[in-house]
């Protein structure tokens, strides 16, 4: 977390996006590596603001990137380096701390006029992290699976419905009937219609993601893997080397979505 919140004091500096672009994306994305391994170290803890904070902060770095990204391009495509300066001020207003992001999320992803691409993106790594805060907490569980259903809506609309690819959501919607019938039933059923409408989502964003070039296509898989195994661990039985197993699968998965809105393929670039 405080890797992202150093990375966007940063870049509201006077000579913030000209650093940031000469980083290139590797450098960008350096606090969401550090972030990772502070997690990995001391993030699986009790459940408490401090651990929530801990898993959250890879998203949030990844938040940060894509929506500087969206609004650095904007202002230097539309209206040259006085609007590029004047989009960055206002993310420096979003960025007094990680959490005054999260309150802003909406109007800071909407002001940006990058593409609908990087919006719904930024709108997925958002809702994704909130899910992440719920889900430190038991008793928090169905609100965390309402906040990345949500996550993986935004991210369906990212992706498209071209092309259609029919073949591969057969394959997801197969997969996830079969996947929902590993589960033990007395485990389910207070969540029932919650894990088979998520299900039914998560298929979709991964067939979505699938469907067209770009990293986006590994990522919308290991973010499908990493949530299939999260549900076996709670609905299903146990799971050896749980927390590593998950938590790997699911950031390198929204780092690869991340990356696609960060380096987008030709095709975005000219449909968007």
């Amino acid at each position: 977390m405080f890797g992202g919140m150093m990375m966007t004091k940063n870049v509201t500096s006077d000579g913030g996006g000209a650093q940031m672009k000469r980083a290139g994306v590797s450098g960008q994305l350096v606090p969401f590596f550090k972030a990772v391994c502070v997690y990995f170290v001391l993030g699986a803890g009790a459940p408490s603001a401090a651990t929530a904070a801990l898993k959250c902060a890879p998203i949030i770095c990844l938040f940060c990137c894509v929506l500087y990204k969206a609004a650095y391009s904007a202002g230097e495509r539309d209206t040259g380096r006085h609007h590029t300066n004047r989009s960055i001020s206002g993310i420096r207003e979003y960025s007094v701390s990680s959490f005054a992001v999260y309150c802003n999320v909406s109007s800071a992803i909407w002001c940006c006029d990058r593409g609908r691409y990087a919006r719904f993106v930024c709108l997925g790594l958002a809702l994704s992290a909130l899910g992440d805060a719920a889900l430190v907490w038991p008793r928090l569980l169905a609100a965390g699976i309402v906040m990345f259903g949500a996550a993986h809506v935004a991210y369906i609309a990212a992706f498209g419905l071209r092309p259609r690819r029919a073949g591969l959501g057969a394959l997801a919607a197969l997969a996830a009937a079969l996947y929902v019938r590993t589960l033990r039933p007395a485990a389910l059923a207070p969540f029932a219609m919650l894990v088979h409408v998520y299900a039914a989502l998560l298929a979709a964003m991964a067939w979505r993601g699938a469907a067209r070039p770009g990293p986006q296509r590994a990522g919308a898989l290991l973010f499908a893997i990493s949530d299939a195994l999260l549900g076996y661990s709670l609905f299903g039985g146990s799971l050896p080397y749980k927390n590593v197993l998950v938590m790997s699968t699911y950031y390198l998965g929204q780092l690869l979505i991340a990356l696609s809105a960060l380096k987008p393929t030709e095709a975005q670039r000219h449909e968007h």
